[in-house]
């Protein structure tokens, strides 16, 4: 006789696990809570080989020698192992997080498994309505005040092969990068992001990580929609391809973003370079 498979909630992202753990146990609730590779939004997806996209970060991005970390294959095996019962918690407008359910669905391979769906929730706080468009955004208090937990339904199974449909597709174009398009993940070029980057340099230098991180509170907060999010590491790989091509000036000893500052080039002349790497 079988047993009663074990359930376990399940997500992309260490930080997103910890949150939701968090907020389980404040409910009463001692599940094991998984927390998935979460860039499967950047990156060569066929073949999915962990080893493989290590390599594409460390020589096509020239990622922060602190960002060169291979992802872990265990936690996909613990989530999908035929031993448990999954319950898979999402926010689709992330695009990180769409990618990473679409590659679970995948693997699932027509299994049944439960969904908590987070996308398009209103959070009622003494701070006011929040409106949180990925999990990394939720606090535990969040997750507690909107019930998210009392969301949790079964995947019909006609979602489920739909998500692995749709997550084939995606593997067969192994774009470079993959972004939220009307709720839908779709592949995107390398330079999606080049002109939002572009937009917030200055005429003066400034240190590279600053340039960064008004990118991504561009992306994240002021665009319609607001939640185009990715990483700082792809953005520092489009920044240093910016000033090989002279779309952007860039000076420093490297390797990471704290090493380089950047600013806007002088006006483009006849003959010369606009490009600064200073000897």
């Amino acid at each position: 006789m079988r047993g009663v498979a074990e359930t376990v909630h399940v997500m992309a992202g260490v930080s997103s696990a910890e949150t939701i753990r968090d907020a389980l146990r404040s409910q009463g609730c001692d599940a094991r809570v998984i927390g998935l590779p979460s860039g499967l939004n950047v990156g060569p997806i066929d073949p999915p080989d962990p080893d493989v996209r290590q390599r594409w970060i460390r020589t096509v991005l020239r990622c922060d020698p602190r960002d060169d970390c291979r992802e872990p294959e265990e936690p996909w095996a613990e989530a999908t192992s035929p031993a448990v019962h999954p319950v898979y918690w999402v926010c689709m407008s992330d695009a990180a997080e769409q990618a990473s359910f679409l590659e679970f669905a995948f693997r699932m391979a027509g299994r049944p498994f439960d969904i908590i769906d987070a996308t398009g929730l209103a959070v009622v706080t003494r701070d006011g309505i929040r409106r949180p468009w990925s999990l990394g955004m939720m606090r535990r208090e969040d997750i507690v005040a909107s019930g998210l937990k009392d969301r949790r339904r079964v995947l019909p199974r006609a979602e489920c092969e739909a998500a692995a449909a749709t997550w084939a597709q995606l593997r067969r174009e192994n774009a470079p990068l993959r972004v939220v398009r009307d709720g839908h993940l779709v592949s995107a070029p390398l330079t999606q992001f080049d002109a939002a980057l572009t937009s917030q340099a200055r005429a003066d230098w400034e240190v590279a990580a600053r340039v960064i991180g008004r990118t991504l509170h561009h992306l994240s907060a002021a665009l319609d929609p607001p939640g185009q999010g990715v990483s700082d590491i792809v953005l520092f790989g489009r920044l240093q391809s910016l000033g090989d091509a002279g779309d952007l000036a860039i000076r420093g000893p490297g390797p990471g973003l704290r090493d380089y500052e950047v600013r806007l080039p002088y006006p483009r002349r006849s003959l010369g370079s606009t490009k600064s790497w200073p000897g």
